[in-house]
């Protein structure tokens, strides 16, 4: 799998869970510590997402590392 792909197919399951969740953009943005742009490109695929944020993503959603990368 090429790294385009496996970032489009994380943002699409860390927005699917978000979603799941009730939360929205905004709201988990803010629970993350990061900006509600810079969570829409991650769900859009657009960029690279560190490990220190990843697990800030996964922590939100309560979740582990593995839930988000398991089906990207």
């Amino acid at each position: 799998m090429e790294a385009q792909e496996r970032k489009v197919k994380l943002g699409a399951r860390v927005r699917e869970l978000r979603e799941a969740q009730g939360l929205s953009q905004k709201k988990f943005a803010l629970m993350i510590g990061t900006g509600q742009s810079y969570l829409s490109d991650i769900e859009a695929g657009r960029i690279n997402v560190g490990y220190d944020l990843l697990c800030r993503i996964a922590e939100g959603l309560d979740v582990k590392v593995g839930d988000l990368t398991d089906k990207a």
